[in-house]
């Protein structure tokens, strides 16, 4: 796939110029992007500024509830608000249609934009971030307002809700993290 900068135009002008040195109009767009799972009916209001900002503030109560030092807590934080930088140009793109090969420059772009805001991600706290970010989704699902005069609309949440959960349980599994500490920090929160 060969995606050429020069041709696609930001808020801020063109890609290629903008990548590695954007300003905040360019940064800003991402509360103009709507969300992706909008698709199926129920995107609501949500935009990826505010699933940004969601990702954020649960990445603080993560860190709280997993009692983080303010330093690790403050680099995740800084993680999860900017872990969609890059879809202030691209849009949100549903999870499925993400080739390896788009996944490569989505990464390439988001890891530009960093570069030249001078901000370096944490390996160590890539699930963490992960989890945070799995969870504001679950969060953003449950924040829908399906019409109650519609069962079918109000079943169809449920049915996502209930598999954005199960998506947050096998992550853990994958990385080796309870199933119960992760009910227990879901219910702490209240969603």
């Amino acid at each position: 796939m060969t995606i050429r900068a020069n041709d696609i135009f930001t808020p801020q002008g063109i890609l290629e110029e903008v990548e590695k040195d954007p300003k905040l109009d360019f940064l800003m767009n991402i509360f103009n992007i709507p969300r992706a799972f909008g698709v199926s009916g129920f995107g609501g209001n949500w935009d990826v500024g505010k699933h940004s900002y969601a990702t954020a503030l649960i990445a603080v109560f993560w860190a709280k509830f997993n009692k983080y030092p303010e330093v690790t807590r403050n680099k995740l934080v800084i993680m999860a608000l900017l872990h969609d930088l890059h879809e202030s140009v691209t849009g949100d793109i549903l999870p499925m249609f993400k080739t390896d090969e788009l996944r490569s420059k989505l990464d390439e772009l988001q890891n530009n934009i960093l570069e030249a805001l001078e901000v370096e991600y944490d390996e160590n706290l890539e699930k963490d971030l992960k989890i945070c970010d799995l969870v504001a989704f679950l969060y953003e699902v449950k924040q829908v307002s399906p019409n109650i005069m519609h069962p079918k609309k109000l079943n169809l949440a449920n049915v996502m809700a209930n598999r954005q959960l199960e998506t947050i349980y096998k992550y853990c599994e994958k990385k080796g993290i309870e199933k119960k500490k992760i009910q227990k920090f879901l219910n702490w929160l209240e969603i």
